[in-house]
């Protein structure tokens, strides 16, 4: 690459990831909001009242699956971490989307089950505790941006933030917007 680095293809085994980031989410929505949904409920979007109620069915038992669940996923990526410097991958599957939309409901003929499946490739990688940002890395035909997440090994935010620099560098973005910044 145009910054000395040697890219292959590869990735850390985040089996169970979106089941268990789905638990694990419901389950802090229902302990931080069951007071909001029990006093304004009206005020609340629908996909949170969802993500409440699923968090207050759970079992002790499916808290734990996810748990555990995580702690797998944190322990294989840390063993991917030992032979890989940085993961990199897109921040999201989609472009910008108009603001009327709520959340993408699918990508081709592929529909989602839940407001939040759309976003895996992100919420995937809160659960393995490594450092992660998003990086504008071009634009569409259309002239809208393009990212690219960067995730670091566990504890490795210099590292992170080094490579970050270089990849700006590379993508040469510095300075270009999608749009005027300052037109309402």
């Amino acid at each position: 690459s145009d910054a000395g680095w040697t890219v292959e293809a590869a990735a850390p085994d985040l089996s169970g990831a979106r089941d268990a980031f789905q638990t694990l989410r419901a389950a802090k929505f229902a302990q931080d909001l069951q007071p909001v949904l029990d006093t304004h409920r009206a005020a609340l979007k629908p996909e949170v009242i969802w993500n409440i109620e699923k968090g207050l069915a759970l079992t002790a038992d499916e808290i734990a699956r996810a748990t555990a669940t995580r702690e797998a996923i944190v322990a294989r990526t840390a063993a991917f971490f030992d032979t890989y410097d940085l993961l990199i991958c897109p921040a999201t599957i989609v472009p910008p989307f108009d603001v009327d939309q709520r959340y993408v409901e699918a990508v081709g003929d592929h529909r989602f089950e839940t407001y939040i499946d759309w976003l895996s490739i992100t919420f995937a990688i809160t659960l393995t505790r490594c450092p992660a940002l998003s990086l504008p890395c071009g634009f569409t035909a259309d002239g809208l941006p393009v990212g690219l997440q960067m995730v670091g090994r566990p504890l490795g935010e210099a590292g992170l933030l080094s490579a970050a620099l270089a990849a700006e560098a590379v993508f040469g973005l510095a300075g270009r917007v999608p749009i005027d910044p300052m037109t309402p």
